[in-house]
């Protein structure tokens, strides 16, 4: 299709799309909707003259395509951060997540010192594991393409593909002097949302949920009945950091722990198709087992469904951090080929009546789209409802959910965040796997490991700036501006030597953090994703509560309790 058919297009599908904005509100009556649809209508006339007017008569030749790019991205913007227009990689990333399935090669791909790199050992079963790709190979080239600086997303596009298909690769490998070369068919990939299932202590069982696919709810109910198999009684799934999916996916999920015939979550919108109920539709796996969810500020979408319902039916207890608070419904309309508009159509409401949508926008920015002052008027007031759970506790609206055990955050040191975002604890691990002869188990972390950890970190230049040496070269420059740097010099020193003294060992200091790191690394390069998760539950906070909460009942069952006054 040439450039410019593909502008009119774009114009066409604006058009096209306020036309079926006349249809959804057809049905309703009176004289404020047919003004409004009238507005719809001379506004996408209005945008079309513009858009002709500056690309035919700027001053310089603009390219169309960008041009028009902008002007809807600018626009669905304004609506809010769900509603986008869904092209190129973007559009592959959803169809995975709806199909469950993908052609590619079974590996992970994290950018690491501006090279994509293999983040998780392979997929079982995959080309990239049957030609011997390794967790901590850096991509270099594709099909003969550089990948250096490119992003995720354009390194995924390259490599996935229709299964069948070919594609070379040469990766960059520790321990090798020259590239290594790979030709790989792309194959079906199946996503797996369960990373992580296994009785973990006396009849607990854990589950660790990363994604809500539409392969979700089987990996889950399989993974509930293998551990009932082993002997499992009480459950705790694990939501942190899962951003969400599908929200048939979130009903199938919390279907497995509900009686049949509960409310699980409803959805309300503008059109008669978006007000929805969905209920538990089968006799749940199980019963009364007791049950703890865990969750974060990255829980969000799809987790916040299954946290909210099992919270509101006062089925099990929540325990984390707050979650995001996403309570908006996107659905996919189909524009071309090429692209989908992912809009948002509904709200969902949880069994107890709660929308957990956290307002981020500030109210300057949602008068300035919002039609109604009434459906302003009526967020804020929503903000300030209590409601109920089945039993009486209380709970509320907007601002994600909040959980009915809260357990503080760790929060990183800014040595240990330095040493995280320049992969210095990565790049080590990759070396020492690399370097062993023979590996038979987990190597151990050893003081002579960290020794020469400490030596890498040397050799490799790592650097660490704290915050207040940061804000003294902000006082020396403003100073040095001002005029005044020679003369405070003797006390800028004074301070200098002060500040190096206080950080000269933080090596030593973050000893423990470190330790557990090389371990996690550690693992995951020698046992792959479930040995890396297995050695991390040992240093679990949040999952060490949950597992007192399900050996001390009394406990767990008073929080199941409704609030009394005195």
């Amino acid at each position: 299709m040439g450039r410019k058919k593909q502008i009119y297009l774009r114009i066409a599908i604006a058009i096209i799309a306020g036309f079926a904005l006349t249809g959804w509100l057809s049905s309703e009556k009176g004289k404020e909707q047919l003004d409004y649809l009238g507005k719809v209508h001379q506004n996408i006339i209005f945008f079309g003259k513009v858009y002709k007017e500056v690309a035919n008569k700027y001053i310089d030749v603009i390219d169309p395509e960008k041009f028009m790019n902008l002007g809807l991205d600018a626009m669905l913007a304004a609506v809010d951060d769900y509603t986008v227009l869904v092209e190129g990689e973007e559009n592959a990333q959803l169809e995975i997540m709806t199909t469950g399935r993908y052609g590619g090669l079974g590996m992970v791909i994290g950018i690491r010192e501006k090279w994509p790199t293999v983040m998780e050992p392979p997929y079982d079963d995959t080309p990239a594991l049957r030609a011997g790709c390794r967790e901590g190979d850096q991509i270099i080239e594709v099909d003969g393409i550089s990948t250096e600086n490119m992003t995720v997303n354009d390194v995924a596009k390259h490599m996935r593909g229709e299964i069948g298909t070919a594609v070379n690769i040469s990766i960059r490998r520790a321990g090798s002097d020259q590239p290594i070369n790979f030709r790989l068919v792309r194959a079906e990939i199946v996503v797996k949302d369960v990373v992580f299932s296994e009785v973990i202590a006396d009849s607990v069982g854990y589950i660790k949920l990363s994604r809500f696919s539409k392969n979700a709810v089987h990996e889950v109910r399989k993974s509930v009945l293998d551990l009932k198999n082993k002997g499992m009684k009480n459950l705790i799934l694990d939501l942190r950091n899962n951003p969400g999916g599908l929200l048939e996916s979130a009903v199938g999920v919390a279907d497995i722990f509900l009686a049949k015939g509960r409310l699980i979550v409803s959805t309300k919108g503008r059109t008669p198709a978006t007000m929805q109920k969905y209920y538990s539709e089968n006799d749940p796996i199980l019963v009364n087992e007791p049950l703890v969810i865990l969750v974060n500020r990255f829980s969000a979408s799809a987790s916040e469904i299954v946290a909210g319902a099992i919270q509101d039916l006062d089925r099990g207890i929540i325990l984390g951090q707050t979650t995001f608070g996403k309570g908006l419904v996107q659905s996919i309309i189909q524009l071309n080929r090429n692209s989908r508009l992912k809009l948002t159509t509904a709200k969902y409401y949880l069994p107890s009546g709660r929308l957990i949508q956290r307002d981020r926008r500030t109210p300057k920015e949602k008068e300035k789209i919002l039609f109604s002052a009434a459906e302003r008027q009526s967020r804020k007031d929503d903000s300030l409802k209590v409601y109920s759970t089945t039993i009486g506790r209380e709970v509320h609206g907007r601002g994600g959910i909040v959980p009915d055990m809260v357990i503080a955050a760790d929060s990183l040191t800014g040595y240990q965040q330095s040493l995280l975002r320049q992969s210095m604890i990565f790049n080590y691990a990759v070396d020492f796997i690399n370097t062993l002869e023979q590996v038979n188990k987990i190597p151990e972390v050893t003081d002579a490991v960290l020794a020469d950890f400490e030596l890498f970190l040397q050799q490799r230049k790592f650097k660490y700036e704290s915050e207040s040496y940061k804000k003294l070269t902000e006082l020396k420059n403003i100073l040095k501006v001002e005029g005044y740097l020679d003369k405070t010099q003797p006390q800028m020193a004074s301070l200098d030597t002060a500040i190096n003294n206080l950080f000269a060992d933080e090596f030593s200091k973050n000893k423990d953090f470190i330790q557990h790191q090389l371990n996690l690394e550690l693992a995951a390069k020698y046992g792959g994703t479930q040995a890396k998760i297995r050695i991390g539950l040992t240093k679990d906070e949040e999952l060490k509560k949950a597992l007192n909460l399900l050996q001390n009942l009394p406990e767990f069952s008073s929080i199941l309790q409704p609030e009394s006054e005195i």
